[in-house]
């Protein structure tokens, strides 16, 4: 297995989440945006919607939120199974459900914490803890990887 970006797939989400790419978080009262730089925008709906039955599969999922006092908890579900955990290459398949806590400990600093299940690669939940520095002056910068790509050539991926 080849890890998906260096195909220009999107690195999916607990990924995107814990690598130390750019974010940009967009709140309204119905929605919030997770602008990734390098893997799209994730859509968590927060209107007080359920998960709808039979959703599409996708790389991020298809994401509920709430508020529980000052931490975002977000619930998603509806994985297409071709997404790595990390970059070691542990898998992830379509009966993945994730948990993420969004919480801002002080002007700085964001921590996260991802709970993952997924009965067909693990034999109980486990949780993720990592603490984001914030940088509230920070662009996302537009990526198209396939716009000079070289890494594929580089490995004999062609």
């Amino acid at each position: 297995e080849v890890f998906p970006p260096t195909h220009c797939l999107p690195a999916g989400i607990p990924m995107s989440t814990l690598l130390s790419e750019v974010t940009k978080i967009v709140q309204t009262p119905a929605l919030t945006l997770i602008m990734l730089e390098l893997g799209g925008t994730r859509q968590i709906y927060t209107d007080g919607r359920k998960h709808v039955a039979d959703p599409s599969p996708s790389w991020l999922g298809y994401s509920v939120g709430a508020w529980e006092g000052d931490t975002l908890v977000v619930d998603t579900v509806g994985f297409n199974g071709k997404s790595w955990l990390d970059i070691i290459g542990h898998p992830q398949s379509e009966s993945a459900h994730l948990v993420e806590r969004y919480r801002r400990r002080d002007f700085g600093h964001m921590d996260v914490e991802i709970t993952i299940d997924d009965p067909k690669w693990y034999t109980k939940p486990f949780t993720i803890k990592v603490t984001h520095l914030l940088q509230p002056d920070t662009d996302i910068l537009e990526y198209f990887c396939n716009e000079n790509e070289q890494d594929r050539r580089r490995m004999g991926l062609q």
